[in-house]
């Protein structure tokens, strides 16, 4: 199997984007459990409404999104933000060299395109990259 050490630049494209009532990290909580019943809304693109079938209030989903915001990666981190230093893997720290994020959602209903939920922790105007199903009982 051939390996290459050589960085190759990946690109991707927002689905969507976050509607959230966090506008700066002072107010936004470091996990939706911090305040779970705070609501959001996932607004897709047209092309990708299709997309959303089968999709129904009550089921839990896997959101991936863009920390769009983050700077300044550091490889050891404070845990939540005040602990003792923790390397940037065991964190969900947002600043990342791919600052990729993913949190647990709970739907509670659907309108067109748009996704409304809870169990928020993004910023208002964040970059939804997919949604997964967290999975089916």
């Amino acid at each position: 199997m051939e390996t290459s050490k050589d960085r190759k630049t990946l690109s991707c494209k927002p689905i969507g984007y976050i509607y959230s009532p966090y506008k700066g990290k002072a107010d936004t909580p470091k996990n939706g459990n911090e305040r779970p019943d705070t609501e959001a809304v996932i607004e897709l693109i047209d092309e990708y409404k299709e997309g959303m079938a089968d999709m129904r209030p009550g089921e839990k989903f896997i959101v991936l999104f863009w920390f769009d915001r983050s700077d300044n990666v550091e490889m050891t981190v404070p845990f939540h933000g005040e602990g003792p230093m923790t390397g940037l893997f065991s964190t969900h720290a947002p600043a990342r060299p791919n600052p990729i994020g993913v949190s647990t959602i709970s739907v509670t209903r659907i309108d067109g395109v748009k996704i409304y939920f809870t169990g928020a922790d993004m910023f208002d105007g964040t970059p939804v990259l997919d949604i997964k199903s967290a999975g089916h009982d």
